[in-house]
Order: structure tokens, then sequence, then C-alpha cells
């Protein structure tokens, strides 16, 4: 068994890392409701990294060899833990960007009475949603208004944006799927 447990350390940290990132993200959200869901996510998402680095120490302490249990924490752990960090932060933006979602909360909410079409057009129009981003991102730190003109605040962003163009530039073949 002992022979064994560095292996199954290393199977289950970066689960073990996504379940404390999920934990983390409801107790901030639950603390602090009105934070950025991008600060909560960062946050928790820091805390679950930990998580899975501790554990690949927890498993070099555990008899394992240093060097095996160091790179199979960097080469396997981190990036699978980094992948399920990904799937569960665009699962939790899902709701809060998704306007069809958005929309079929509304209309649970209502009930039987539903929603007006003029209310939903008033809501979810192509300006007022850009103006709601807007405003999120200025509020979060990440743009900032200078004299009508938005400007970059933060830097965390660019590279995840710049991660995300990588990626499409290397599967597309193109910076966008909006872009020829």
């Amino acid at each position: 068994m002992s022979e064994e447990l560095p292996q199954i350390i290393h199977l289950v940290a970066p689960v073990a890392g996504l379940a404390v990132m999920c934990g983390m993200h409801a107790m901030m959200c639950r603390m602090n409701p009105h934070a950025p869901l991008l600060n909560a996510l960062a946050g928790a998402g820091m805390v679950g990294l930990v998580v899975v680095f501790l554990a690949g120490v927890a498993a070099a302490w555990s008899g394992g060899d240093w060097l095996i249990s160091g790179l199979s924490a960097l080469l396997v752990d981190l990036p699978i833990y980094g992948c399920l960090a990904y799937g569960y932060a665009n699962f939790v933006n899902l709701g809060q960007s998704s306007v069809r979602v958005r929309i079929y909360r509304e209309l649970l909410d209502a009930g039987v009475t539903g929603v007006a079409g003029e209310a939903l057009r008033a809501t979810y129009d192509e300006q007022s949603m850009l103006q709601a981003r807007l405003e999120r991102l200025v509020a979060a730190g990440d743009l900032r208004l200078d004299a009508g003109r938005y400007m970059i605040g933060q830097r965390r962003l660019l590279v995840i944006a710049a991660v995300i163009f990588g990626l499409k530039r290397a599967i597309l073949g193109r910076r966008s799927e909006f872009m020829p």
C-alpha cells in the first residue's frame, strides 16, 4: 500500500483541488455577494492550486521519489487541475453571461404571469447589455473610464485573453470566429 500511496495521492490531487476551489468559491460568494465574480473565482482557484501543490508534497513525503513526484505534479496534476478549474469557471460564468439562461430564469421567477415582451427587449437589448458589461468591468477595476474613453485598468484579464486568443488562433487559424 505504501508504494501505491503516492500514485493515489497524484490521482486524487486535481479533483481535491477542484473540490476545494468549488467550496471556497461558494463561501466567498456568500460572504461578499457583491464582489466581482472574477475575483472570487481567482481567489478560490489559487486556494485549489495550493491544495494540488501540497498534495504533490504529500505524495513525495509518503515514500515517493521527490523528482518523480515533482514532475508528476508539474506535468500531470497541475494541468489537469487547470482544465478542471477552467471548466468550473466557465460553468459558473454561464449563468452570469448567458442571455438565454437569464431569460429562462426571469420567466421561471415570474411564474404564470410571464414577462412582457417589451420588458425583455428593454432589459436585453444589445446597447444595455454592452453598457452593463462595461460598468461591471469598470467596477471590478479591469477597465477605467477617463474623459469618456475606456482604457485598460488591471492587467489580469490580458493574460487570460492572450491564452484564449492563442488557442482560437491555433484551432481556427484566426483570432476569432467573427474575423476572417
